[in-house]
């Protein structure tokens, strides 16, 4: 016995199957939730980037957000920790692209200016770089693992200073600083901002002096990744006019960068929390200054972009992280919901309506055949048999129509007219 579908589970039914499928496929392109928690790769505990680190943490735990801080050695580590995929984020020293082969890296923002220090003792008779040239001198260049090895060895390297002609160090920075301080070497090098405990000690110490760069405008042209600052005179302390001259300084940029499949949602929002934490003026930017996309030398990430351009999203200004990221998610289903089922919602109701229809209309087309014929041959006999058959044919097979009780009208006019042929061919 052959089954029978009705009409309607097969218009509404195949319909709905449609529309499950449209959803099905735009759920693949739903971005996973994003983690509860990130991690950071900083410096030491004494730097600037720890430092920073803790208000990121501070900030991003109010949006229900952990942040696990690792301390490293500096930015060279920081890069080999995101290219192994143990870190989210990291603080990286501008400059250090072109040592870096890794296409898997971009860049979130610039975040401040992050000065090359150069101290010396005063007692060594350093007066400026050219007087650190001589085997006798002992010069820290900065941590194995930091970004400051990269700067100062370009800055000596472009005054006819290397490890040929002095003797380069590899102290960390609480080490280097010490050493300086009592004469164990004549100079160190630090890349960090100026709020670093290890920079304002030695910012403040008797032995101690801060060395300026009068061109530091050239070097800034020499390596692009380079900005030309300076530390006004007095501004440490204006009592004690600390320092007692302008220092001229040149300075990378603090960058904060990323994996380039670090999830898309949290991109956003570690960028909102630098904008909260960067935005104010310092003793080397003016306010709005930083963050910015200005400085950077690693690829910009999509993301970055879009935010410097356009800012958070409306539903992330009115509304917590996790909510504004459900529902920034969930839009995807409205692609299938505007575009495949209301459109199929509309036409389901005539579809429908044409197919009962058309189970009980396309009778009629035999009928008119058979009315045709009867009165082509109304004196043949034959004919008029062979008419009374076919339409004796129709009679039983429209017995059989199945269709809902608000068509049945439809069905009994169509009954009726089978009668009045029949009428006719008696």
């Amino acid at each position: 016995m052959k089954i029978q579908i009705p009409e309607f589970i097969k218009t509404y039914g195949l319909i709905a199957l449609i529309v499950i499928a449209s959803f099905w496929f735009a759920s693949k392109f739903i971005e996973p939730p994003p983690p509860s928690n990130m991690t950071i790769a900083t410096g030491s505990d004494a730097g600037m980037y720890y430092q920073v680190a803790q208000k990121y943490k501070a900030d991003l735990a109010e949006q229900k957000m952990t942040l696990n801080i690792i301390k490293t050695k500096g930015s060279m580590e920081n890069i080999e920790l995101l290219m192994k995929g143990e870190v989210d984020v990291a603080f990286v020293q501008s400059g250090l692209v072109n040592d870096v082969n890794n296409k898997h890296i971009e860049a979130l923002a610039s975040l401040y200016y992050e000065p090359l220090w150069i101290f010396v003792n005063v007692n060594k008779g350093v007066e400026s770089l050219r007087d650190l040239k001589g085997k006798a001198r002992r010069v820290n260049v900065g941590n194995s693992g930091s970004g400051t090895i990269k700067v100062a060895t370009d800055i000596l390297n472009a005054n006819g200073i290397d490890k040929t002609t002095t003797s380069f160090l590899n102290l960390d920075g609480e080490t280097a600083a010490e050493a300086v301080k009592v004469g164990q070497i004549d100079a160190a090098f630090f890349v960090s901002g100026f709020h670093s405990g290890t920079v304002q000690g030695l910012l403040r110490h008797p032995n101690v002096k801060a060395l300026s760069l009068p061109r530091s405008r050239a070097y800034a042209k020499r390596f692009t990744y380079l900005s030309q600052v300076v530390l006004p005179e007095g501004v440490i302390d204006l009592e004690k006019n600390i320092p007692n001259e302008d220092v001229e300084m040149v300075a990378p940029v603090a960058m904060l960068v990323t994996r380039n499949d670090f999830h898309s949602a949290l991109k956003t929002l570690i960028l909102g929390s630098a904008m909260h934490i960067h935005d104010k003026s310092t003793v080397f930017s003016d306010t709005g200054a930083f963050p910015t996309l200005s400085y950077i030398d690693f690829p910009v990430s999509w993301e970055a972009r879009r935010y410097f351009k356009n800012g958070p999203s409306f539903l992330q200004q009115y509304l917590p992280f996790w909510v504004a990221d459900m529902i920034a998610r969930l839009t995807v289903m409205l692609i299938p919901l505007i575009g495949v089922m209301i459109p199929l919602a509309k036409i389901a109701p005539p579809t429908y309506q044409w197919r009962i229809r058309s189970k009980i209309y396309r009778w009629y087309k035999d009928l008119k055949q058979i009315e045709d014929m009867a009165y082509a041959n109304d004196d043949d006999a034959k004919a008029l048999a062979e008419a009374r058959d076919k339409l004796r044919i129709i009679e039983n097979e429209v017995k059989q129509v199945s269709i809902p009780l608000s068509y049945h009208d439809e069905l009994y006019n169509l009954r009726l007219h089978i009668q009045m042929i029949q009428e006719k061919l008696r």
